[in-house]
């Protein structure tokens, strides 16, 4: 459904992206996750095609991703990211249904859609008419899925969706968000800083340093047959920190 194969980009002379392959196939969700500047984003950006990779090649469900198809392929990818992306001059629903309506949906579709994922996504339709201003952080994230859901994309981006909430929320919406992937069956890559968090949602959880994939394997494996000792480490260092605060 979504690989990057063997792709690699460089700028101002220093590597971002190693050579690295990676697939992810329908129904499965892959959580990206490593230390800032790893190349998670990027890898992201490479299947949306607003990175153009110097080698090798990006697919999102058998179209090859190129500046000529970029545009036809963001329209199969639902993309997600802190606090939504609303735009701040338009209600909520005028957010949520903005990717519908640039491709031509009748209005009565739309608000029948609409309305549909605001109840999978367990946002109150009163909600709707309100600005992001007005909106908590738990809902603006909520609107932010809706619009992402809309024309029902095979693929999933979540750039660290949760990153911006606090505990409580995050925790009703992390359980919230992985009942939809599971009842979707959709292809998702989700980028988060949090280890327990990509195990919640990872089917497999792809470790990340210095632009390159070091492992990627169930959260089992990596504390059990990690691929190198930068695993063990990262791994370690987040269960120390869990660790300390408690």
């Amino acid at each position: 459904m979504v690989t990057l194969e063997g792709v690699q980009k460089s700028v101002g002379g220093r590597e971002i992206i190693s050579p690295t392959t990676l697939e992810v196939g329908r129904s499965k969700t892959v959580a990206l996750i490593g230390p800032s500047g790893s190349g998670k984003s990027t890898l992201l950006k490479m299947v949306l095609g607003l990175v153009v990779p110097d080698r090798g090649e990006v697919t999102v469900d058998g179209t090859r991703v190129t500046p000529e198809t970029a545009l036809s392929v963001r329209r199969r990818i639902g993309y997600v990211i802190q606090e939504g992306g609303l735009f701040p001059h338009m209600t909520a629903r005028e957010n949520a249904s903005l990717v519908a309506r640039l491709s031509g949906w009748e209005a009565e579709r739309l608000r029948a859609r609409v309305d549909e994922l605001c109840a999978l996504v367990r946002l109150p339709k009163a909600a709707l008419d309100r600005h992001p201003g007005e909106l908590s952080g738990g809902e603006r994230q909520r609107v932010g899925l809706v619009r992402a859901l809309v024309l029902d994309p095979p693929v999933l981006l979540l750039d660290e969706p949760l990153g911006a909430l606090g505990p409580l929320v995050r925790a009703a919406l992390q359980s919230d968000l992985r009942d939809i992937i599971r009842e979707l069956s959709k292809c998702v890559v989700f980028v988060t800083h949090d280890m327990a968090e990509a195990a919640y949602f990872g089917d497999d959880i792809a470790l990340l340093r210095d632009g390159r994939v070091v492992q990627r394997a169930p959260m089992r494996e990596l504390i059990d047959a990690p691929a190198e000792p930068f695993v063990t480490e990262f791994v370690n260092a987040q269960r120390s920190l869990v660790e300390s605060l408690a």
